[in-house]
This record gives structure tokens, C-alpha cells and sequence, in this order.
């Protein structure tokens, strides 16, 4: 198939709104969409958070929580379908590995991103792909930081990631998360020396959702907004709720 060129349906700039956007994947048409916060953008642009979903992902609606802890930051966030599910194709032919580039140099694109305070949230298997292939990321662009949700990254593996971490993984995984946050943090810190943190989360599935609830852990959440509001000069915390 020839190649599509990003394209976003709606104004390019909607203060607290979304933008439906059309890229080319790997011989296959993918969709997504861009979230700004209600808030003017800085000067600089609005720092981004691209979302590297998990294997099973069959929307981009399953992160609408991400979404929101992000814009309340004051970041845009860029979510999109995998191949085959939502609002994209589903080709036989082509890379999940390059599809996945594609997305994140798509993101790149939109109006109003800082490209020197972008974020990459990596969800279970999508932290594998990550750490499997960071360099091709980072050759687009070395992102400010990366969130290692539901980390599947062990202390070999995550070293491979050459950029800040902070691991948040829950607490009845069967990874065990001695191995797969505390360990891989202090590997992560030998190697680079990048103050890498973690944060366990009881009571919730690998996606670090209450048990039995689509209700993201809020101590999960705290700790990724302060660690990226602590990454991003732009970024702030939102008040905290009663």
C-alpha cells in the first residue's frame, strides 16, 4: 500500500480536546488519537506521553486513564489502535514491532508537542517490545522518560532501556516484583546511574487495575504523575481530591 501521511481530523489546536489521527503502520492503515489538557499550551508546546499498549489491547479506550492522569499534568497524550483492533486495519503482512515506531514518530508530529519533555508509558508486553528494541525508538528521539507499567523487564532486559525509568508493577503478579521492580531498579541504577524508581501496587491485576474493577490503583497513579511532573518543567500535579 503507498504510504498515508499523518492526518488529524479537527482543529489543530482544541484546548482540553481530542483529535482523531490516520497514520500508515507497516503495510497497514492504523488509528489513534491526540488529548490535550484544558489548558493553553507553553510556549515550548505541551510535553507528550505516547502510550505503548499491552498484547491484548483491543482500543485505545482501555487507556482512557492515562489519558486522563496525563492531561490533569498538563501533557498531551498519544493512544492509538493496534493493527486489528478499533478503528484500524488488520493486515496479514508487515511488523507489530514497526508499527508500533511508526506510532511513536507519529506522535512526534502533532501540533504543540515538546519534543524535549516527551514520555513513553510502556504497558506489560509492550515493555518487552521497549526493552527489546529501545534504540529503534530512540533513534527518533530519545524520549525524557519512560514508564514501565505491569514491567515485564528483568535485570538484564531493563538496562537495556537507556533513558529514566520508573517501574510500577502490581503487587500479585506472578512476576515476582522483587525481580521485576526492586531488582530491576538497582540494575537499572548500577548500569546508568539515572535514579530509576518503582512502586508496587496491591490489590490489582497486571494492569494495575483494583481487582475485579476497571478502577486504575490510585497510589499507582500518584506515583507516575509525580515522578513525570518531576522529569517535565512543564508539567504540574493537580489538586488533590477530598
Amino acid at each position: 500500500m503507498g504510504m498515508e501521511q499523518p492526518a488529524n481530523n479537527g482543529p489543530l489546536s482544541s484546548w482540553g480536546g481530542s483529535q482523531n489521527v490516520l497514520f500508515a503502520g507497516d503495510q497497514v492503515h492504523l488509528e489513534g488519537q491526540i488529548d490535550y489538557p484544558s489548558l493553553p499550551a507553553p510556549a515550548s508546546g505541551y510535553p507528550l506521553i505516547f502510550v505503548l499498549p499491552h498484547a491484548t489491547s483491543t482500543n485505545r479506550q482501555q487507556y482512557d486513564h492515562i489519558s486522563r492522569m496525563g492531561t490533569e499534568c498538563g501533557a498531551a497524550v498519544f493512544r492509538w489502535d493496534k493493527r486489528g483492533t478499533g478503528g484500524s486495519g488488520a493486515g496479514g503482512a508487515g511488523s507489530v514491532l514497526q508499527d508500533a515506531v511508526k506510532a511513536y514518530e507519529t506522535s512526534l508530529a502533532q501540533p504543540e508537542i515538546d519534543k524535549a519533555q516527551v514520555i513513553i508509558y510502556a504497558q506489560n508486553e509492550g515493555t518487552s517490545l521497549l526493552g527489546e528494541s529501545f534504540d529503534l525508538f530512540a533513534a527518533l528521539l530519545k524520549p525524557t522518560g519512560v514508564v514501565l507499567a505491569g514491567n515485564m523487564l528483568d535485570e538484564k532486559q531493563v538496562i537495556l532501556v537507556k533513558a529514566p525509568v520508573h517501574l510500577v508493577v502490581s503487587k500479585n503478579d506472578w512476576n515476582p516484583w522483587q525481580t521485576y521492580a526492586e531488582s530491576a531498579a538497582k540494575a537499572h541504577n548500577r548500569t546508568h546511574r539515572m535514579a530509576a524508581t518503582f512502586y508496587v501496587a496491591p490489590n490489582t491485576d497486571r494492569r494495575l487495575m483494583y481487582n475485579h474493577s476497571n478502577a486504575f490503583h490510585r497510589g499507582a497513579e500518584t506515583s507516575i504523575q509525580e515522578w513525570i511532573c518531576r522529569l517535565c518543567p512543564s508539567c504540574h500535579l493537580p489538586p488533590k481530591q477530598d
